[in-house]
C-alpha cells in the first residue's frame, strides 16, 4: 500500500484490505490478500522496484523512490509493508493486524520513525465490518465509515464517509467479478457522482487497463492507463510490468521479486 492522504488511504483500505483467511463458526469466509491480488503460491514477501523508461520505452535507471516490500502471514494476508529508497533507506512503514477470524483489523503507519496515522475497523459476530475509523498522526479519531457492505467473498462493496464531526461527506460503491474489482463510483453528500473508475483484465486476471473519470462543477477529465506484462516466474506471478499512458507512451516499469515459503 502506498502512502497517500488519510481520506484516500481509508478508501484504499476498504477497497483492498477486506480479506481474511481463517473461518470461525458463523463467520463469513473471505479470500486472502494473495488470492484477492490474483497471486499464486505460498508467498512470504514481495519486493517491487520502480524503474524509469527511456525515449524508446525501454527500461532505464531505477527510480530513487520507492522500493516497496510487502510481507504476508501464513494465511496469505499482508502483515507489513515498507518503502525504502534506492539506497536502502527506510521511508515509510505500515503494520497490519487482523481480527480473530482473520479479517483486516488495523494499520499503523510511520514515516521516518514518526506516526502518520492509521486505520481501525470493527466487525460483528458474523465477520462483517460495522465501522472503519481513520486515526490522525496524533492518535485522535478522524474521518470514519459506516453502512459498510460486503459480498460473499468479504470484499467491501459500499460505504458512507463522515468527518470527525459526524457530517456526511461522501459514499463509495464498488462492483466485482469474483475477486476482480471491475468498477468504483464515488458520490458526494448530495448523491452527485464525483469520480468513477473501471478496470479490464486479461485471461490471467492481471489488470491491463484502468479508466478514471473525475467530475467537477466545470470540467470532466478522463485518464486511461494500460499495463503489459513482459515476464513471469515459475508460479505464474508477473515479474515485470510496463505502464503506458493514453498516448501509447511507456511511463514506468516495475519489477517484482517473490519469496516463497519452503515446504
Amino acid at each position: 500500500m502506498k502512502k497517500i492522504s488519510i481520506l484516500l488511504a481509508g478508501i484504499l483500505i476498504l477497497a483492498a484490505c477486506n480479506s481474511g483467511g481463517k473461518k470461525d463458526a458463523g463467520t463469513k469466509m473471505a479470500m486472502s490478500d494473495i488470492a484477492g491480488d490474483n497471486l499464486k503460491g505460498d508467498i512470504s514477501s514481495i519486493e517491487e522496484s520502480p524503474y524509469k523508461t527511456d525515449s524508446a520505452g525501454k527500461i532505464g535507471e531505477m527510480d530513487s523512490c520507492c522500493i516497496n516490500i510487502t510481507e504476508y502471514d501464513a494465511n496469505g494476508n499482508s502483515s507489513k509493508n515498507v518503502s525504502k529508497d534506492s539506497k536502502g533507506t527506510l521511508s515509510n512503514e505500515s503494520v497490519f493486524t487482523r481480527h480473530p477470524n482473520g479479517l483486516f483489523k488495523s494499520v499503523a503507519n510511520t514515516a521516518k520513525g514518526k506516526s502518520t496515522g492509521g486505520f481501525n475497523t470493527e466487525v460483528d459476530e458474523k465477520g462483517n465490518y460495522t465501522l472503519a475509523q481513520a486515526i490522525d498522526s496524533n492518535g485522535k479519531n478522524d474521518i470514519y465509515y459506516t453502512n459498510i457492505t460486503q459480498n460473499d467473498l468479504g470484499q467491501v462493496t459500499g460505504w458512507k464517509q463522515y468527518d470527525k464531526d459526524s457530517v456526511f461527506r461522501q459514499e463509495g460503491e464498488a462492483k466485482f467479478d469474483k475477486n476482480l474489482q471491475m468498477s468504483f463510483t464515488l458520490k458526494d453528500s448530495t448523491g452527485k457522482v464525483k469520480s468513477t473508475s473501471s478496470s479490464k483484465y486479461n485471461d490471467k486476471g492481471e489488470q491491463v487497463e484502468s479508466s478514471n473519470t473525475n467530475i467537477t462543477k466545470d470540467t470532466t477529465t478522463n485518464t486511461v492507463t494500460k499495463y503489459t506484462y513482459e515476464t513471469h516466474d515459475d508460479m505464474g506471478n508477473w515479474t515485470q510490468r510496463t505502464t503506458w499512458n493514453d498516448k501509447g507512451k511507456a511511463t514506468a516499469i516495475a519489477k517484482r521479486t517473490y519469496t516463497y515459503r519452503k515446504k
